[in-house]
């Protein structure tokens, strides 16, 4: 046989084929190999193919403080088991959000006033961990809303948290509304200009499709029947706006999703049924077709939320989440809904699904036994006793778990 060395190009084309932990472990191999494994050629092919091949798919479960985890990958998708990961930031004083996931790469912050933000790889266990700077406070104004987002910029190659300041006067009007943008690579904020919409729905708002974050919005406060999609294009920073499909919306109650990759909207008309549409071409208005129709009772009985996570492996499934504590396998075919039951989910949980990949968020790693870890306790007690004491009461809203607002007790 002959010992002619395998040519890099050809080794690269194999290697990005591979499952992740394979790949970790051959970053053992030598130098050379933990070399070309690390290179961006092997992680972005890597990564294409796993979104091509609709493999190496998790799922992480959010929940107070704790994070669960499990990969769909297996065989026989019944047959899996949560696990429970070590979350960057559970050292912090309130509850994690999973603010979105792209290329990866999943980030987590905690609710004001902490702020604190970690952008992790799950699989490689590698985060960088910062603070942002507090939103902008105005007092007497009326009620204030902030809502984060979180995805890429593909020319700059930066991740970025985008962050949406509105505050509404006593007759609905707009006082404030202001986009802000965070950089991983710069670590600052930078104000991009005024948003002259009102966000409608705020209980899952980070939509992330086609390098664009998506809100719904009108130009009027509370009108449904002038509901707009809205996208912020985190490359230009600007703000377009995407057609919607045709729909009787008078009694729908309407959010975002994604599936596939692709933009969707769930219409749910209480105690009827509930319809999900998917934009099969990005922008396209004509591409909108509707997925799913059920009037399945598991599915509309005391439905508050809806959310599509993934197609099955063989694409003829989706996954559903139900008001943030079921799951559901719905067969696009049979029309069924068949409850997915794991050992060991928590109860209530915010489902984020995120593609295993090579990404590398350097500064941390989330395996690691921290050494003060008592330390670290009783100084995270003594604020968050601090903190009560002055008075104030935290008031959670929906699945974000997020600061809606804080009052005086």
């Amino acid at each position: 046989m002959s010992d002619v060395p395998m040519p890099p190009d050809v080794l690269a084309q194999i290697l990005s084929w591979l499952p992740v932990s394979s790949l970790l472990r051959f970053r053992s191999v030598s130098k050379s190999f933990r070399a070309l494994i690390d290179s961006d050629y092997v992680i972005s092919h890597h990564y294409n193919n796993s979104v091509q091949s609709n493999s190496s798919v998790n799922l992480i479960f959010g929940g107070d403080r704790s994070l669960h985890y499990l990969n769909l990958d297996t065989s026989d998708k019944y047959a899996n088991v949560v696990n429970k990961i070590h979350n960057p930031l559970y050292f912090a004083i309130f509850e994690t959000v999973i603010l979105g996931s792209c290329n990866g790469v999943v980030c987590l912050c905690t609710t004001e006033p902490d702020n604190e933000i970690a952008f992790w790889n799950p699989v490689v266990r590698k985060f960088k961990k910062t603070r942002l700077s507090p939103a902008k406070c105005l007092e007497g104004v009326g009620r204030g809303v902030c809502v984060k987002g979180f995805g890429y910029d593909h020319v700059r190659d930066d991740f970025k948290v985008v962050r949406l300041v509105q505050y509404v006067g006593l007759f609905k009007e707009l006082v404030y509304s202001k986009i802000e943008v965070f950089s991983l690579k710069t670590e600052a904020w930078r104000e991009t200009g005024d948003f002259n919409y009102h966000v409608c729905n705020r209980r899952y708002l980070n939509v992330y499709v086609n390098g664009c974050l998506h809100w719904l919005v009108s130009e009027k406060a509370e009108v449904k029947d002038e509901l707009m999609i809205a996208a912020f294009d985190l490359t230009t920073e600007a703000v377009r706006f995407v057609p919607k499909p045709e729909f009787v919306n008078e009694k729908a109650q309407v959010n975002l999703g994604i599936l596939g990759g692709c933009l969707c909207m769930v219409c749910n008309y209480p105690k009827v049924n509930v319809d999900i549409w998917v934009m099969k071409r990005y922008g396209v208005k004509d591409s909108w077709s509707k997925l799913i129709s059920t009037e399945d009772v598991k599915i509309i009985r005391e439905l508050d939320m809806l959310r599509p996570i993934v197609y099955s492996k063989n694409g003829r499934e989706v996954l559903l989440e139900k008001n943030f504590e079921r799951l559901y396998w719905y067969h696009l075919e049979d029309k069924t809904a068949k409850r997915f039951k794991v050992a060991g989910m928590p109860r209530l949980f915010v489902t984020e699904m995120f593609t295993g990949s090579l990404v590398q968020v350097k500064l941390g790693n989330a395996s690691r036994k921290v050494a003060n870890k008592d330390k670290n306790d009783n100084e995270n007690r003594k604020k968050k006793d601090d903190f009560l004491s002055k008075g104030f009461r935290l008031v959670l809203i929906g699945n974000n778990f997020k600061r809606n607002h804080i009052q005086r007790c």
